[in-house]
């Protein structure tokens, strides 16, 4: 009896050792270090290519604009979008970089020019999906954690200050993918919302393949489906510069 006692404490002890750490008891996570964390998991992506279909809704006139749009994103903030009407015909190809946009819409002939400020004030949609892209991609370098709105098994819920503004981001607990965003006013107020989903498996798992962004005060809401992403394609400046095959009229934004 004895010696079978000592082979199953042996055999046990061992077998200990040879679990997956992760069963193990270990301290949890603190909620304030998921910045940090996220934004060293982010350092890996520098750039992507991403093909997506988008569909945004105007409450104001009723409209709806569905767009298959090309995406190409360079770490920190080089954005290229070229969007396709449903036939394939071209609609726009806007660049931002270095504060400044150019939308160059070949229907109209010209290239509209300016800051991200006048901008977003003429496109505002399009703008928040594009200052979006750096939380979503993980760059949280510079997002201050705050206090903890919710913790469990399944979730967790903080409150952080990004881009000057304060959010609540809602992580799933397990392996902190993004599930939700939602941007708060001076008062407290709802302001902006963005869901997540459609995570894969792998190194670039993370990265949601669906998103429903949605402005209660600007009266719009638009889907992404995203169906193909490239992580780290090779981008060269070429890919940020406006080349259009003839000459065109450029108009400064106001």
């Amino acid at each position: 009896m004895k010696r079978w006692t000592a082979f199953l404490t042996t055999f046990f002890t061992a077998w200990a050792v040879l679990l997956p750490t992760g069963l193990h008891a270990e301290p949890s996570l603190k909620p304030q270090q998921i910045p940090e964390l996220l934004a060293e998991k982010g350092k890996k992506l520098s750039a992507m290519k991403v093909v997506m279909n988008v569909t945004s809704l105007y409450e104001a006139d009723k409209s709806r604009q569905d767009v298959k749009g090309f995406l190409l994103y360079r770490r920190p903030a080089d954005f290229r979008f070229q969007g396709l009407a449903t036939g394939g015909n071209p609609l726009f190809e806007l660049v931002i970089k270095d504060g400044l946009f150019e939308l160059y819409i070949p229907s109209d002939g010209k290239i509209l020019k300016g800051g991200k400020d006048c901008f977003g004030k003429r496109f505002p949609d399009v703008a928040e999906i594009e200052g979006l892209i750096p939380i979503i991609l993980l760059q949280w370098k510079n997002v201050t954690f705050q206090k903890v709105m919710k913790q469990d098994a399944e979730t967790i819920v903080i409150n952080v200050l990004c881009q000057g503004r304060t959010w609540e981001a809602t992580l799933e607990a397990k392996n902190l993918f993004i599930k939700r965003l939602v941007r708060l006013g001076p008062r407290g107020e709802v302001d902006l919302t963005a869901n997540f989903g459609e995570f894969k498996t792998g190194e670039d798992g993370w990265l949601p393949r669906r998103f429903d962004i949605q402005s209660p005060k600007g009266g719009w809401r638009t889907t992404v489906q995203i169906s193909k992403i490239e992580p780290n394609p090779f981008l060269v400046e070429k890919n940020f510069k406006l080349e259009p095959t003839f000459s065109t009229k450029t108009e400064n934004c106001n």
